[in-house]
């Protein structure tokens, strides 16, 4: 157990360290049209007579560095996709050139967003991609110039026409290039993957504006469409089939979430009820790695329907640790719930017995017994979880626990 913990901070520390030494991989998939990636982000640049534009600018400063070495020519514009930090890190390593910086009007309310959530967000990062939970110092280079709708800049013998949308983030933009029949989404796609419309740390993500713009750029029939900032490239026809792929599934599951706040039923409920179609099950561009329907479900449902699910007990709730305590005081046996929690774990009920341990957990949160249940309960999650966010939930509670216990074992040292 406790070799385990110790093998998965390591991943963790190593995760850190490449990212802060990675070298960067380059193509040049076009005549003019470049693309850097590393592990978790990619950036891509477009040569003109004129200078260069960059969209987006990896996620550090160390692996921005080596990009701005690779681009020949002086760099007139960076235009930000959105403001998540993958995009927009390593902006800093391309100053000297004085660029002019793009986004959406939106973008800055973010980076301050960041700042004043920064001790929340270096927990969530910890949770979601099991990395050490610590405070990271980012310089946010905010953008020189932003605009809503729809904008276009000329430099040398091509132009950008840039469009602003709600999506994955308020503040998204995509850029399509006539000349060269081009298309930069950012994360519009997430390259293979399912959309990633559902996020349990973060704030909303709109659905039916996302299903909608992926519909403007389909309409511009681009030969090559890039994601991620230009890391991945779907081509000719794999650019418009990977584009309805997603459409289609968005509009599927946005309406089935929609038809269901309808007729009442409970998100509890919903999350089971609401599937990907048939036809899409298979797809290549839509596997589940990095976030999953359930997620989806509850990302509409919390844009369209708020908080309160139509039970009054709900309306204005006593602290759940005080409703536990009065669960906990009727069941009047530990032993009862560690029981009926192991039938359940032996039933293959695994988050149900999650559910049913709660109460003990919260009332006897140094209970033993209890605590290697959970463990035992967490690593069976984990073990049939392909989802990158919600397995890394359980590997950062399994390893919460382990500490706990460590503790207990060594005298609370």
């Amino acid at each position: 157990m406790l070799n385990n913990e110790k093998n998965t901070e390591n991943k963790s520390l190593n995760a850190i360290r490449v990212l802060n030494n990675v070298n960067v991989k380059f193509n040049d998939p076009l005549p003019d049209v470049h693309t850097a990636r590393i592990p978790i982000a990619s950036c891509g640049w477009v040569d003109t007579a004129d200078g260069v534009v960059l969209i987006d600018t990896l996620i550090r400063r160390h692996a921005a560095k080596q990009v701005k070495e690779r681009i020949k020519s002086k760099i007139k514009y960076i235009i930000y996709t959105h403001g998540h930090m993958d995009h927009v890190g390593g902006a800093s390593a391309f100053l000297d050139d004085k660029p002019e910086i793009i986004s959406s009007k939106y973008l800055p309310d973010r980076f301050d967003k960041y700042k004043m959530l920064a001790q929340y967000r270096a927990h969530i990062n910890a949770v979601q991609f099991n990395v050490p939970e610590t405070l990271e110092s980012i310089k946010y280079v905010y953008p020189t110039k932003t605009f809503l709708g729809e904008m276009t800049i000329k430099l040398g013998d091509k132009s950008f026409e840039l469009h602003t949308t709600r999506a994955e983030t308020d503040d998204a933009c995509w850029i399509y290039v006539p000349e060269i029949n081009v298309a930069f989404i950012g994360d519009l796609m997430i390259g293979r993957h399912f959309p990633n419309i559902g996020n349990p740390w973060k704030p909303t993500r709109f659905a039916l504006d996302w299903a909608k713009v992926l519909e403007e750029v389909r309409a511009k029939e681009p030969q090559y469409v890039f994601c991620n900032g230009g890391g991945v490239m779907f081509k000719e026809e794999r650019a418009i089939e990977a584009l309805s792929h997603n459409i289609e599934v968005i509009r599927s599951l946005h309406d089935q979430v929609v038809d269901l706040i309808n007729q009442g039923i409970h998100i509890t409920e919903m999350i089971h009820k609401v599937k990907v179609p048939q036809h899409l099950i298979d797809s290549p561009y839509l596997r589940q790695l990095y976030t999953r329907v359930e997620f989806f479900v509850f990302n509409v449902y919390r844009w369209y329907h708020g908080y309160f699910d139509d039970n009054p007990a709900h309306l204005l709730p006593r602290p759940e640790k005080e409703v536990m305590n009065e669960i906990y005081d009727l069941i009047g046996d530990p032993q009862k719930i560690l029981n009926r929690v192991k039938e359940l774990f032996n039933q293959n009920q695994s988050q149900l017995a999650l559910q049913v341990l709660d109460v003990l957990i919260q009332i006897e949160p140094e209970n033993i017994e209890a605590r290697k249940l959970h463990i035992k309960l967490l690593r069976a999650l984990a073990a049939q979880d392909n989802c990158l966010m919600s397995k890394n939930a359980w590997v950062y509670y399994i390893n919460k626990d382990t500490k706990f216990l460590k503790s207990e074992k060594n005298g609370g040292k």
